[in-house]
């Protein structure tokens, strides 16, 4: 139940975070206030949460590692 809640809030972060890459990078081709701002938070911030998703992931295969024989 924690790991379902828990995915599904870092894939909401994650789509929140691309659509600030998005709306930044509309920001600066248009010429509007605060499009540099608005788009490298939304890098800044995919890069935070890819690279926790990647050590939750790495977890995961270290407590299934043991339940898969590969001999």
């Amino acid at each position: 139940m924690k790991i379902e809640k828990i995915n599904k809030l870092m894939n909401t972060l994650l789509i929140i975070s691309s659509l600030a890459i998005l709306v930044g990078a509309f920001f600066k081709l248009q010429h509007y206030p605060h499009g540099d701002i608005i788009f490298w938070c939304g890098i800044w911030s995919e890069i935070i949460l890819s690279g926790y998703e990647i050590s939750r992931l790495k977890q995961i295969i270290a407590k299934l590692k043991p339940l898969v024989n590969v001999d």
